[in-house]
């Protein structure tokens, strides 16, 4: 036995090579790691830098090398094969599985995986330097710590995206689809390349016989590692709060928050939301019978998902570090996440680990809990919107739900959803305090006396029970996605669609096409095929536009995104002066209605297609201050319901004096459907904003004149109970303001 393994010992380059190409192989055969591209290289970024120091401390152990290019040159069949087997079987893959163009593969196979073999190899060699007998050991021991050094990053920062020497970067969520090799990336491995250069040139000038100068030669290597880790701020490599602080320069504090925001955010917009944050801060406080901390939330709100993703490195979730005390919110949808995050935050009391969140990480119980506590997506109830979703056939099991990551498995609406209103349904009948004990401890038995499974059953026939009216193109307007992981080339497309955008705004619109239609023969992705539409529009070109558009909302059909191109269809026959064709689209869209906003837009389009079908291109191109002028005339002999949404829209935009348009029609407003329900919310929400409690208050009472079913009213209800309790608390709370 002990002959056998010095024999697998000894091979163990050859070994690993075969490793090497088994592990490969199964990751062409997985979602995101089946081509050649970002995850392809990172993971092998980590298998490599392991291959590298390994081989070079077993040929450091048998052979007597002079230097570490000897050992380079000597071995090179061998570290050529660590590079090559992966890279062919990516590219294979590449070429005879997927249409994913391999350019930005191999960009990061070159900048990623390829120096991590090269780092890998000076770290071996550097170890073995220091010390023959444990070398492996050394290794193996900086390896780990360079490896898992960036969860200390992720502990103490505000970031979520890391720099590192062995996988190069991890972008910090999937959500974010758009990554490519950038100058930033390219910069940090010239600056990793130096310092390993620098580990060698040591390793070949110091002796193993002279302990203290190799001790001494590895407190300056620390020294210089050390350095590098707390200017990586300065560089742009890492996000800690100087930084952050920094670019979100403006803030205002409020009783239990500290709220950081950019210049771009104006003192009205500011205000609101301080107030916002303490109408949610008391409303969780009260439903999770929590008593106040004194110590102040940290709250961040970036101008945009691009600023929020240099930063923090996730642009388009909003995200929550409990144990930190912080929230991360884009200023553009804050109002629909800022409760959400909250919740994270305000119920890491009740968890047990380090990082403050449900037991196991779980993450079906992380994003439960906030949604039963938000219970208000998009205006609806978690329980509304996940018997939309059952009965509309986009189901998943409440016990696989809640078992390691299926969570990431489904559309994220569907597992958001179905986790939260099991959530909430445990929360309503049996109680708050059980459902705080079970977020620190997952064993549903020992809380409940019930396993998770006996729960699941009775939550079935809970939603079985629940009654509402069906609209299954609801259903697929929310839970019409696809995850990232089913998603043909999502990083390449998210990358080239930038690019294709970028183009388009620098008047490049003829070779933004170009790149559009690239991305969308490979990926057949929505964004780029709104990119097509956009371009052939701009270029006036409405006839390849229409057939362009009309040959391929065949592959969307199914899709969230169907709709939306339905109405970009519509206005595409308009512009060719088919306006039966409109009508027809139209219709359909108000036949389906998948969302009241789509029907306001169809049928201002039909009222002011009624004066001409000139009249709705005109419109179609007016800039925003002439579309709010022509909706205002539109309401001039009689209030037009639907059109209200986009006129305030429009009006808040260009800076409107929208108050006293609310002054003007306040006496007109009659509310007798749910189009002039809705109409009267968005006109308190624009009051609440401006601070006339007393209008916004007026206004939301007036919502219920129409009695519609509890579920269309739960928007409503959450938007008077907002209102009264900002009428009610604002000069209490303002007295803890402070700029």
């Amino acid at each position: 036995m002990k002959f056998l393994h010095k024999e697998i010992y000894l091979d163990f380059p050859r070994f690993y090579i075969l490793a090497l190409i088994i592990v490969n192989l199964i990751l062409i055969n997985l979602p995101l790691t089946n081509t050649l591209g970002y995850e392809f290289a990172a993971i092998n970024g980590i298998m490599l830098f392991l291959t590298g120091g390994l081989i070079a401390i077993i040929k450091l152990g048998k052979s007597h090398f002079k230097n570490f290019f000897d050992l380079l040159t000597q071995n090179k069949i061998l570290f050529l094969s660590a590079l090559s087997f992966p890279f062919l079987i990516g590219l294979m893959s590449s070429f005879f599985i997927s249409k994913c163009p391999i350019l930005d593969g191999v960009l990061f196979f070159l900048v990623i995986a390829i120096p991590s073999l090269f780092f890998g190899l000076a770290t071996g060699y550097y170890s073995f330097s220091l010390t023959r007998k444990y070398s492996l050991w050394i290794f193996l021991i900086l390896f780990l710590v360079i490896l898992l050094s960036p969860l200390v990053e992720f502990f103490l920062n505000p970031q979520i995206y890391f720099y590192n020497p062995i996988f190069g970067f991890y972008p910090g969520t999937i959500y974010d689809e758009d990554l490519s090799v950038d100058k930033l990336l390219i910069g940090y491995r010239v600056c990793n390349f130096i310092f390993f250069t620098a580990m060698i040139f040591v390793a070949d000038k110091s002796s193993l016989k002279e302990n203290s100068k190799r001790f001494l030669v590895f407190l300056v290597l620390l020294l210089i590692a050390s350095a590098f880790i707390y200017f990586k701020p300065a560089l742009h490599f890492a996000t800690d709060k100087v930084r952050l602080e920094k670019n979100l320069s403006k803030s205002i504090s409020t009783e239990h928050f500290q709220i950081h925001f950019p210049d771009s955010l104006n003192k009205k917009e500011a205000f609101f939301s301080a107030l916002l944050h303490e109408y949610y801060f008391d409303q969780l406080s009260i439903e999770l019978k929590l008593n106040r901390d004194k110590q102040k939330i940290d709250s961040y709100i970036f101008a945009n998902k691009d600023q929020k993703r240099e930063l923090l490195g996730s642009g388009n979730a909003d995200i929550a570090k409990p144990w930190l005390n912080e929230i991360f919110l884009n200023f553009s949808n804050y109002e629909g996440t800022l409760k959400h995050e909250l919740t994270h935050v305000m119920v890491a009391k009740f968890a047990k680990n380090i990082f403050k969140v449900a037991e196991n990480f779980n993450p079906s119980m992380i994003e439960g809990y906030a949604m039963a506590f938000e219970d208000n997506y998009d205006g609806n109830s978690v329980h509304y919107l996940a018997k939309l979703a059952y009965q509309a056939g986009y189901k998943i099991p409440i016990v696989k739900l809640f078992e390691g990551v299926n969570f990431f498995t489904k559309n994220s609406s569907i597992s958001y959803i179905y986790s939260g209103s099991f959530i909430k349904y445990l929360a309503d009948k049996y109680g708050v305090e059980k459902i705080k004990m079970l977020y620190s401890n997952s064993d549903f038995t020992n809380i409940y006396g019930k396993n998770i499974s006996t729960l699941a059953v009775e939550y079935d026939e809970f939603l079985k029970k629940y009654q509402i009216n069906t609209n299954n193109y609801q259903a697929q307007l929310y839970f019409g996605g696809t995850t990232i992981f089913k998603k043909f080339c999502p990083r390449v497309a998210a990358a080239d669609v930038k690019k294709a955008w970028s183009l388009f705004n620098t008047k490049k619109s003829g070779d933004a096409l170009k790149l559009f239609k690239k991305v969308y023969s490979y990926s057949n992705s929505y964004q780029s095929l709104v990119g097509i539409i956009t371009c052939y529009s701009k270029e006036k070109k409405y006839s390849e536009a229409e057939k362009f558009l009309s040959e391929q909302m065949v592959n969307f059909k199914k899709s969230q995104y169907f709709f939306y191109l339905e109405l970009a269809l519509g206005d595409l026959f308009i512009e060719t002066n088919n306006s039966s064709g409109a009508v027809a689209v139209y219709d359909s869209l108000l036949i389906q209605n998948p969302h009241i906003d789509y029907t306001n837009e169809v049928l201002i389009r039909k009222v002011i297609l009624d004066e001409g079908i000139d009249s709705l291109k005109s419109f179609f191109h007016k800039s925003e201050t002439l579309k709010y002028q022509q909706l205002l005339r539109l309401n001039e002999k009689g209030i037009k319901y639907f059109s209200i949404p986009s006129l305030l829209r429009f009006g808040e935009r260009t800076n409107q004096d929208l108050m006293k348009l609310i002054s003007d029609i306040r006496n007109r407003i009659q509310i007798t459907d749910y189009a002039s329900s809705y109409a009267a919310m968005k006109i308190s929400k624009i009051a609440l904003k401006n601070s006339d409690y007393n209008t916004a208050q007026y206004f939301a009472v007036r919502t219920f004149d129409f009695k519609t079913d509890e579920n269309s009213q739960h928007q409503f209800v959450e938007n008077l109970r907002m209102i009264n309790w900002f009428k009610n608390n604002v000069d209490e709370i303002k007295k803890y303001f402070h700029e």
